[in-house]
C-alpha cells in the first residue's frame, strides 16, 4: 500500500485530477487548498521579495490532495490517464507526484491477511 500526495501547482487541472483518480479507483482521498510558500515569502515578508525567484505564471494558490492507493500500478494508472488527457505533468511543472510505501493502515475496513 501507498500513500500518494499531489501537490497541484496549477489549480485549473483540479477537475481533471480528481477524474483521473476516481477512474483509476482512487476515492477515498482528500484535498487541501493553500498558498504556495514563494507566495507567501513574498507577500508577507518583503526582505524576500528580491532573493526568492519568480516566475510570471506561478499560481499564488495551490491544491495538495492525498489518498491511499494498492499499488504502484495505480498510480502508473493514474499518471498514463493525464498522459491520455494531453495533461504534461512532467515538462509544464502542473504537478508534483509523491508515492511513499505505508508499513500499515488502521481503519477503513482494511485487511492486511490478504
Amino acid at each position: 500500500m501507498f500513500l500518494i500526495i499531489i501537490h497541484l501547482f496549477k489549480t485549473e487541472y483540479k477537475d481533471d485530477i480528481l477524474m483521473a483518480l476516481t477512474s483509476c479507483g482512487i476515492e477515498d482521498g482528500c484535498t487541501f487548498e493553500g498558498m504556495n510558500l514563494q507566495k507567501i515569502l513574498e507577500h508577507d515578508y518583503p526582505l524576500f521579495r528580491g532573493l526568492v525567484p519568480s516566475e510570471s505564471d506561478k499560481q499564488r494558490f495551490s491544491i495538495l490532495i492525498t489518498a491511499t492507493v494498492d499499488s504502484m500500478e495505480t498510480v502508473e494508472s493514474f499518471t498514463n490517464l493525464l498522459n491520455e488527457a494531453d495533461i504534461d505533468i512532467i515538462n509544464e511543472n502542473v504537478l508534483q507526484l509523491i508515492a511513499i510505501p505505508v508499513a500499515k493502515v488502521i481503519g477503513k475496513g482494511v485487511d492486511w491477511e490478504k
